[in-house]
């Protein structure tokens, strides 16, 4: 289990889907199936662990009000405006 928002080098992964860990973000891609059987019971208690964690965080710490910590370089977006190449 990772640490949310503790540092910028743990992931972890529950199905097909992978959780990385940032300082500044939690990005999860991929996909998972939460079938009705033990393995999908596993995985939604995984998913749940980590979600209250997380919650945890932003309740005690109130980094949902927090821009200032956005990480620029990881964005997609840097606020900059660019001509599209498919015109």
């Amino acid at each position: 289990m990772i640490d949310p928002f503790a540092n910028d080098h743990q992931s972890m992964q529950v199905g097909d889907l992978v959780i990385e860990n940032q300082k500044d973000k939690i990005i999860i891609y991929g996909d998972i199936d939460l079938t009705l059987d033990a393995s999908g019971y596993e995985h939604a208690q995984q998913l749940h662990e980590l979600m209250s964690r997380v919650i945890n965080i932003f309740e005690s710490k109130n980094l949902y009000n927090n821009n200032d910590d956005k990480s620029k370089e990881n964005d997609d977006q840097l606020g900059k405006d660019i001509d599209n190449p498919f015109l």
